[in-house]
C-alpha cells in the first residue's frame, strides 16, 4: 500500500511540474508576443468616411470626429503600454513556481500522512495481510 501511495505521489508530482512548466513557457511566449505587437493607430481614422444617409440626422459630424480622435488616442496609449507586458514574464514565472511549491508541499504532506496512517494501521493489524487472505 505504501508503494502505491508513493507511486501516485510521484506521478501526480511529475504531472503537476510538467503542467506548470508548460503553462509558464506559454505565458512567457504570449507576453513576449504582446510586447512586440503594435496597434495600428492610423486605421482608427478612415479617410473620407461618412455615416450612412439614414444615420446623418442622428449623428452629428462633430461627434464622429471626437470618437475617431478618441480611438486614435486609445491606440497610441495601448502602443505605449504593450511593451511593458514583456517584463511581466519574470513576475508571473516567480509567482507560478511559488504556487507550484505550495501545491507540491500539500501533495507531499498528504502522501506522508497516508504513509503514516497505513504504517500505523499495519502495525495495529499485525502487519500486512497474509497471502491466504488475498484469494
Amino acid at each position: 500500500m505504501k508503494k502505491i501511495i508513493w507511486l501516485a505521489f510521484a506521478l501526480l508530482a511529475a504531472l503537476w511540474t510538467g503542467m506548470v512548466a508548460i503553462t509558464l513557457q506559454l505565458t512567457d511566449w504570449l507576453l513576449g508576443t504582446i510586447a512586440t505587437t503594435q496597434v495600428p493607430g492610423n486605421l482608427a481614422l478612415p479617410d473620407g468616411w461618412s455615416p450612412p444617409l439614414w444615420a446623418e440626422p442622428l449623428v452629428a459630424s462633430g461627434l464622429l470626429e471626437s470618437l475617431q480622435g478618441t480611438l486614435v488616442w486609445m491606440a497610441q496609449t495601448v502602443n505605449q503600454i504593450l511593451p511593458f507586458a514583456g517584463g511581466l514574464g519574470t513576475l508571473i514565472s516567480v509567482l507560478g513556481w511559488i504556487v507550484w511549491a505550495v501545491v507540491f508541499a500539500i501533495m507531499l504532506a498528504v502522501a506522508l500522512g497516508l504513509h503514516w496512517f497505513v504504517g500505523r494501521r499495519e502495525s495495529r493489524d499485525g502487519g500486512a495481510l497474509p497471502p491466504t487472505a488475498l484469494r
